[in-house]
């Protein structure tokens, strides 16, 4: 074969694999990118309806008010517009959870410059303290192999001071405000359905048509109206920074938005359980207490007997 033969058979086998790396199979996987121009903003909002208020919303999708009013930059009394998107996450979480990692990753090092580790010792090895070495008879220094540390304990520290070292017990803000709670039955009836985090967010409690609904609490209420869907007439209350109740189903609303009720004073009349001609003859109040936007089951807050 000839040198000319041979080059020309490269250049056919050069072209064919250039061809074959132009040309992707279908099911090649795309290439993504982190421009800014192309990433879609997926953050999800809320369209505020007539009748809406922050304390609703936060009830339809878990969520604090208080986070809620901070995500949107909602100030008390809380006052939202009709049309106005309401955030329902976290602004510049991506940002913020980028900038945390450029300021944790080191400067390199810079052309010429040699760098060094610097090894920080423990805050024990500051405190403790190793057996000196000793020396040899041959002059060579060696360390012990169970090296005893003597620590200093915080409240020696403290007692030379003179100050005392035992911190004085704090109870945080969470369990005062629930110290001051005693929720009681909102009806006296059986739990006809049980608390569930996936199908039902409170508990159902069997009445007759008509019956008082009294308020498990004092507070204030902050949302009274036909708003949400499934929840019939629905009444919500304050009670402190942390917890909140609903009374859902009622067939009438006896106290309206910014009134404040007194622990047991009567709020609403038990309604029908959905719309159903059928189911006409059930009636139930659904009962739900909210801590920090969450559902907890209502039975660890109430007391056994009704």
């Amino acid at each position: 074969m000839t040198f000319f033969n041979s080059k020309l058979i490269f250049i056919a086998i050069l072209s064919a694999l250039v061809n074959s790396c132009a040309t992707l199979p279908p099911d090649y996987a795309p290439i993504t990118t982190n421009h800014p121009d192309i990433v879609k903003d997926q953050t999800k909002y809320h369209q505020v309806k007539k009748g809406d208020t922050l304390y609703a919303i936060s009830l339809i999708y878990d969520l604090d008010y208080r986070q809620l009013a901070q995500w949107n930059k909602v100030i008390p009394p809380y006052t939202i517009e009709i049309d106005q998107k309401i955030r329902l996450s976290e602004p510049d979480l991506g940002n913020k959870s980028a900038q945390g990692n450029l300021e944790q990753s080191p400067t390199p090092p810079k052309m010429g410059e040699t760098t060094q580790k610097i090894v920080v010792a423990p805050p024990t090895t500051r405190i403790s303290s190793y057996k000196r070495a000793t020396l040899s008879l041959n002059n060579q220094f060696t360390l012990s192999d169970n090296p005893s540390y003597k620590t200093h304990t915080l409240k020696n520290i403290h007692d030379k001071n003179g100050s005392s070292s035992q911190k004085k017990p704090i109870n945080s803000i969470e369990s005062v405000d629930m110290l001051k709670l005693t929720f009681q039955w909102p009806i006296k009836g059986k739990v006809v359905k049980p608390f569930s985090q996936a199908d039902n967010k409170g508990i159902d409690i069997s009445g007759k048509a008509g019956q008082d609904v009294s308020a498990a609490e004092s507070g204030k209420v902050v949302y009274s109206g036909q708003g949400l869907i499934g929840y019939g007439n629905l009444l919500i209350i304050k009670h402190n920074d942390l917890y909140l109740s609903a009374y859902a189903n009622n067939s009438q609303l006896l106290v309206s938005e910014g009134d404040k009720v007194g622990k047991g004073e009567v709020i609403a009349k038990v309604g029908q359980v959905g719309s159903n001609p059928a189911k006409s003859n059930q009636t139930s109040l659904h009962f739900e207490i909210r801590k920090k936007g969450k559902p907890v089951n209502p039975l660890n807050f109430l007391p056994e007997k009704q």
